[in-house]
Order: structure tokens, then sequence, then C-alpha cells
């Protein structure tokens, strides 16, 4: 398909959905945003290029009087008279203005934008951390197609990945170099931070939207449909009538004469279902993602339930192939993955499939298992670097050519894995060959070149 090459790029990285992200993000802003966009285009699209406004005015208008008329009542505050009232005679009678409906666009804009900015936060914040989400996911979606030794070796490679990204501690002086502390739970409390925004983002949109329609209709959706349910005609509603008044004066010879004329806003008729199926559209994506922000609050902050998650993961009897019991299952997840190593396998079962989630923690269960005699969990987060045994991260390259973390440009085509360590002892802690020696009496390991 051809196209613009920049704008093609740029609704691209706007428009397509994140991997980083679940469906209740997305609800938020990916479908609302984009519901929000298209309704402010389109309202837009008839008030500034149609007719928004037709008034009856009388007989001596002529010629551009009446398009005078309706211009002025369209820009300045009108109001709203039943037909089973009278006009009051006083000014001040007339108080009860309205004037929300030229601001319509701007503010459905305003609120797209809105829903959209949680999103970005988190784009921006998660790259500041040791772990890259993205990189992961992709890397695990190319694990789908492939098969055989060649799919095993890939998964094995993103576990290796996985274990050593959760599993790395800076010390607290990293802050001094802008960079994030690297407990195993940054990612983690930036996404609950993330979920938390989503849940004051749709709870001041509907302040908002009570607000800008008068602030006297907060359960405005419900009482309309048991208007509906009644047979009250719609018409009557006083949020978006049809038929307003406007006053308006006209200066001649000197002296100024007021004129009060009768207008109908056809506009309104398209507000008022539009706003009707965003009240309860803001009630449906409210609830979700309140409750989604507490299940991840809970499964994230309580260690059982953390484990728990992880265990439908787990084969039973892969684990006592590994000769792990329930208690290390709880420290294969709370020690070892850490809260940041849960979550990636909560993007990887997401956006990429529940069998490589499966085939991913089995091989970290494995992982941990050969590494359990000499892994020890660090519970000072002061504690110096603790780098996995030999034979489980084996270089593949010299460290001296080995990629940097910082070679990683999110959205490239390939994650360094199986590189953190390499890259990780280039930064912080010299190479040193006995510090990565076997331990005695475990089988030497061949690497591909030696085979």
């Amino acid at each position: 398909m051809l196209g613009i090459p920049l704008l093609t790029d740029y609704i691209n990285k706007v428009v397509k959905p994140e991997d980083v992200a679940d469906s209740v993000d997305y609800l938020n802003y990916y479908c609302t945003s984009l519901l929000l966009a298209l309704a402010a285009f389109a309202i837009s699209a008839k008030q500034y290029f149609g007719s928004p406004i037709q008034c009856w005015v009388p007989m001596e208008f002529r010629g551009g009087w009446e398009k005078y008329a309706e211009d002025y009542c369209f820009i300045q505050n009108s109001y709203y008279v039943p037909f089973e009232e009278q006009i009051p005679e006083e000014l001040h009678g007339r108080r009860d203005q309205l004037s929300y409906y030229r601001w319509v666009p701007i503010v459905l804009a305003l609120q797209a934008m809105a829903f959209f900015a949680p999103n970005f936060i988190w784009n921006i914040l998660y790259k500041q951390t040791a772990v890259q989400p993205r990189g992961i996911v992709k890397e695990a979606q190319k694990c789908v197609r492939l098969c055989g030794v060649q799919r095993e070796s890939e998964v094995h490679n993103l576990a290796e990945y996985i274990c050593d990204t959760v599993s790395t501690f800076t010390p607290r002086g990293a802050f001094e170099k802008r960079e994030f502390y690297r407990s195993g739970r940054n990612l983690a409390i930036l996404y609950l931070i993330t979920k938390l925004l989503y849940v004051v983002n749709i709870l001041g949109q509907l302040y908002m939207m009570n607000h800008f329609l008068g602030g006297h209709y907060l359960y405005w959706g419900y009482e309309t449909m048991l208007d509906v349910a009644i047979g009250k005609e719609w018409s009557e509603s006083p949020i978006f009538p049809r038929v307003i008044m406007c006053d308006f004066q006209v200066r001649r010879l000197g002296n100024l004469q007021r004129h009060t004329v009768q207008c109908v806003i056809m506009m309104n008729m398209i507000n008022e279902k539009l706003y009707l199926f965003l009240w309860f559209w803001f009630i449906f994506v409210g609830i979700c993602t309140l409750l989604n922000f507490f299940y991840y609050l809970f499964v994230m902050g309580i260690p059982r339930l953390r484990a728990q998650l992880v265990l439908w993961n787990v084969n039973k009897q892969e684990m006592k192939l590994a000769g792990m019991s329930s208690k290390d299952l709880n420290r294969f997840v709370n020690d070892f993955l850490h809260v940041d190593g849960v979550l990636l396998l909560k993007f990887v079962n997401e956006h990429v499939s529940g069998r490589i989630a499966r085939e991913l923690v089995h091989d970290l269960i494995r992982i941990y298992a050969r590494q359990n005699e000499s892994y020890s969990p660090r519970k000072n987060n002061k504690a110096a670097l603790h780098p996995l045994p030999r034979q489980l991260c084996t270089p593949t390259q010299p460290y001296e050519s080995a990629p940097m973390l910082e070679d990683y440009i999110d959205g490239q085509n390939t994650l360094p894995i199986g590189a953190m360590a390499r890259a990780r002892a280039n930064q912080r802690v010299p190479f040193n060959e006995n510090a990565y020696a076997p331990p005695s009496g475990a089988p030497r390991q061949t690497t591909p070149t030696e085979v």
C-alpha cells in the first residue's frame, strides 16, 4: 500500500497496540482514545463546516441579518425555556445559559489525550529500568515461529536473560547516575503506578463530564434510561435542548434594540446520543480499570498469590523432576523471579501464548534448581553482585566484543538475549575467569566452538 512514509510511521506508533500492556490498558489508551478522537472529528466537522444552528427571526430580518443572528447566537451564550413556561421579562431570569456545545469537539479531543497519557508515561518510565519488557515479548514472539532444537535454544536463552535481568542488584549509588535502582520490583511498581493513573483518569473523566454538562447530572445516564423506560421524550431533557432562546442587540441610529429569537440546535441531538453512550462506556471502563488495578495490587503485593499465578504455568511432574516442593516454588517466585519476573511472564502469556510462558517457566525452574546450592537470595539490596554460574550463562563471544545494555534500542529488530551478563561485566564488574568457573566435581559443559 502506498503512503506517506513519515505519516505512516507516526500513525503506526500511535495506533499500534503496545506489547507491554494488558487488555484493560488497551481498552483505556487505545479503544477509548480512538473513540473520543473520532467523535471529536465528527462533531467538529458538523460544527465548523456545517450548519450547527438555525434561528427563526422576525420578518424584518433580511439578507445577511438572519446569518448574523445565527452566528451571534452560536458564539454567545443562549438559554433554555421549556415550552410550558413563559419567557422571563427580566434579564436576570435568563441566567440559565448554555455554552458547552461550542466546546464539545475540543473537550472530546482533550479527553482522548487524557486517556492516552498514562500509557505515554508508562512507555517513558519502563525504559529507565534494567528490564526491557518489550524486547522480551518480541523475542518470545519469534520463538513461536520456531520449532525443535532451535526453539528450545531460543527459549532457554530468553530464560537466561530474564534470570539475569531480574536477579541483578546494583548499589543505591546508581541513583546518582540517574539509573533506576534494580531490586527486582521496579518494573512492577511503575506498572502499578500506571494502573493507578488509569483509575484516577477515569474517575476524573466522569467528574469532568458532570461538570461540563452543568454540575448536577452525575447520574444523568441512569436517569435518562429510566425516562426512556417510562416513555418520556428525550427532547424534554434540559441538558441537550433542541430549541433554545437567544438575546442580542442591534444598534440603529444610536439606539440599541434588543431582539429575542428562537433557535434550533440539531447538533444537540447528536451530542445527547454521544454523551449517553460515553457515560455508560466510562462506567464500564471504570469498573474494569478499578478491578484490574486491585487484581495487580494483590497479585504483585502478596507473595502467595504471585506463586499461585506462576503455578498455573507449572506441571507438578516438572516440579518433582526438579526436586522442588511448594516451599521451593515460593522461594523460586519471590526470591529468584521477584515481582518483575512474574510481570514479565504475565506479559508473555498475554501477548504471545501460554505455551511459551510455560516453557519459559520450566526453563527458569531448571536454572533455579541447578544453581540452588550456590544461589543464596540476598536480603540486603546493598549486597555485591552475585553472577550466575558459568554453566548456566556460558558466553558465546568475548566480553570485550559483547554488546552493551545501552546498545538495545527500543523498536529495533533484536534484543541482545544472553548478553546481559556480558554487558553487566563490561559496565560494572571486570571479567574474572575464576568467578565463572564451574564448581568442583560438576561435569564440564562444552561450548558450540568446542564441539
